[in-house]
């Protein structure tokens, strides 16, 4: 199976790339290209915290549904 990261990055980057294609590709291809490079840097800011797993691991349902509680001990 692929690493959580890059499912993560396909779920978000996908989307998004799609979005600016339909947006800017035939008015104005210049921010279409910052566009990209908002995206790329934005999936590297998610990569590097860790979300990209986290959904990737929260949408194919791999995720726990709760956070354990930690008790103390006494």
């Amino acid at each position: 199976m692929m690493d959580p990261t890059i499912i993560g990055a396909l779920i978000i980057g996908i989307p998004a790339l799609l979005i600016a294609y339909i947006a800017f590709w035939g008015r104005q291809r210049s921010i279409f290209w910052f566009v990209l490079a908002l995206v790329v840097a934005g999936l590297g800011y998610l990569g590097s915290t860790g979300a990209l797993a986290d959904i990737a691991n929260l949408i194919l349902g791999s995720a726990p549904t709760q956070t354990p509680v930690i008790t103390p001990a006494p």
